[in-house]
């Protein structure tokens, strides 16, 4: 398997970011261009041991980014936080 960290760049921190992990249970990423669903959904399990519900993915003048939505029962705010991203 692919390192996840080659996969997931950064986390992409926006105001839209943020309110969606509380009301949406989503995190969002800058990932690599090359990167399909599913490696950034392996990634993302394999990094927060939380299970992927669904990934939709743009690309921006930033990067690609990933919005990951998180299966039930998983909670996008305790992975944020083991993140370090609040």
């Amino acid at each position: 398997m692919v390192n996840p960290y080659d996969i997931i760049l950064m986390p992409w921190i926006t105001e839209k970011a943020m309110e969606a992990r509380t009301s949406v249970n989503r995190l969002e990423f800058v990932v690599r261009r090359s990167a399909t669903k599913a490696q950034i959904a392996a990634a993302v399990e394999n990094l927060f041991d939380a299970e992927v519900a669904k990934v939709n993915v743009r690309n921006s003048k930033n990067g690609k980014i990933a919005s990951v939505k998180l299966a039930e029962g998983y909670h996008a705010d305790e992975a944020a936080m083991r993140l370090g991203a609040f």
